[in-house]
Order: structure tokens, then sequence, then C-alpha cells
């Protein structure tokens, strides 16, 4: 019995000394980008980014509540699969890792607030944005939202392969379109928001181009079509306008000259006539 009891307590001592030593790598609730390789990554580790898997986001500051943060990791999935960038069959792929695969993927990664003693807050976020994306090795076609909810803070970051495939106006104003959510402080809306406005992009901008993938060229969007027929119908307006109102101009010229003319003769005549006249009393 005394080699049992013993057993027992080293097994509890073992433990407590195990717990105890967790408990003194708690994830921090304040980050810089010096401690961002003590962030879960969301692709890896579900227990610490506290969602279920295949993990797209990563909260292990609780910042949303546990329903929202499943609802935000299921709309942040829906978008994969919804545009190949690039041709699987030819190894064609925009993205840096290998087809059939090359979908856009959305990670979002929630801090709570930043250290104190970080100057610029906004540089800050976006240094640690792009310190995520290097250590979890995201590829060309993945976007990465990094949030610091306390601050106020957040920086959404596409790869190349994203912002090549929708150019940088668009990607520059779906920021420009979420920037006050986040602002905010509306996680969830701004998580939303973002999966809404990129969806919409990439459909978007693969409609434009589906009409001419025989030949390889891509055909122009519809806006740039419509300005272009506004303008031609702009012009030929302006150039029926200028033609009548020169054509007016002309008419009223000769209607000022002739009257002149008419009266120069009626003039003459009755001068002559006149003098007629004194010569015939004389």
């Amino acid at each position: 019995m005394g080699a049992a009891h013993l057993l027992c307590f080293c097994t509890h001592l073992f433990l407590f000394v195990q717990q105890s030593s967790g408990q003194t790598q708690k994830t921090p609730a304040e980050w810089d980008s010096r401690q961002a390789d003590q962030f879960p990554n969301p692709l890896l580790n579900n227990t610490k980014c506290q969602v279920s898997s295949p993990m797209r986001i990563c909260d292990p500051n609780s910042v949303l509540p546990s329903q929202t943060r499943e609802e935000s990791n299921n709309l942040l999935k829906s978008i994969e699969g919804l545009v190949i960038l690039g041709d699987p069959s030819d190894k064609k792929c925009l993205c840096s890792r290998d087809c059939p695969q090359p979908t856009i993927i959305m990670i979002v990664a929630l801090m709570k607030c930043l250290n104190k003693d970080v100057h610029d807050q906004w540089v800050e976020t976006k240094e640690i944005a792009e310190k995520f994306r290097e250590l979890w090795k995201l590829d060309d076609c993945s976007v990465i939202l990094a949030s610091a909810n306390d601050n106020k803070k957040y920086y959404l970051n596409p790869g190349k392969a994203v912002v090549g495939f929708l150019t940088s106006n668009v990607t520059d104003g779906i920021n420009n379109e979420v920037n006050k959510t986040f602002m905010d402080g509306d996680l969830e809306s701004g998580i939303k928001l973002t999966v809404t406005y990129y969806s919409k992009a990439l459909n978007d901008t693969v409609k434009g181009e589906t009409t001419s993938q025989d030949d390889g060229v891509s055909s122009p969007p519809t806006g740039a079509i419509f300005a272009i027929v506004i303008t031609i119908v702009v012009i030929l307006i302006a150039i029926i306008v200028f033609a009548i109102f020169m054509a007016i101009r002309h008419k009223k010229r000769k209607q000022v000259k002739i009257p002149k003319d008419l009266k120069e003769k009626e003039s003459s005549v009755n001068k002559e006539t006149e003098m007629q006249t004194l010569k015939a009393e004389a």
C-alpha cells in the first residue's frame, strides 16, 4: 500500500507541476510584433484558437463570444473555392502553393489589445499581421486580418495573387468600405462585410473574364464599357449642338447683310430719280 500511495502522490505532483508550468505560459492579453510567435497558429491549433477545425479564425483572448466565433469561422470558410486563381490542369497557379487548390483563404487573428509601450498602434498592427503571414507560411492567395480590439486597430493584408487578380483599386476599396465598422469596434460585422465584399469582388471579376476565355483575352468590365458609350454619346451631342449653333449664326449673318444691300440699292435709285426730276423741271 505504501508504494501505491507513493505512486499516487508522485502522479498528482507531476500533474500539479505540469499545470503550473502551463499557467506560466499563458497566452498574453497584450501583444506586439515581438510576441507574434506566441500567438497560436489558426491552421494548426484549434484548442488555443478556441474554434472547431478546420480553423480560419484565432481568438485566444476570447474577444468574441463562442457562438459568434464559430459563425465567423464558418463564414470565412465559405469564401474558399469561389475562384480558381490559375489553371490547375496546366499547373499555372497564381498562388505559391501547389495546385490543384489555388483558392482564396481568409485568416482572422483577434487580439485583445496592444502593449502599452507601442508608439504607433496602426503600424504595430500592420507589422504583427505581416509577421503572422511569415510565421504561418501563408501563401499569396491568402488574406489575413489582424485586429487589436481594445485599441480599435486592424490591418487587412491580401496576398500578392489576390491583389493581382482583383487589382489594388478593388482591394483598397474593400479596405475603405470596412474601415468604419472595425474602427467602431464591431468585429462581427467587420468580418461579415470583409467576406461579403471579397466574395462579390471575386465573382464580379470572374464574370468579367468568362466571356473571352477562349481567346485568352479578358473582356473589359461592364463599368468601363458604359463609360465609353456615355463619352461617345456626349461627344456626338456636342458636335450636333455646335453644328446647329454655327448654322443659326451663319443664317443671321445673311439676314443682316441682305437688307443692307437692298437699302443701298434703293438709296441709289432714289437719287437717280430725283436727278431726273430736277432736269425735267429745268
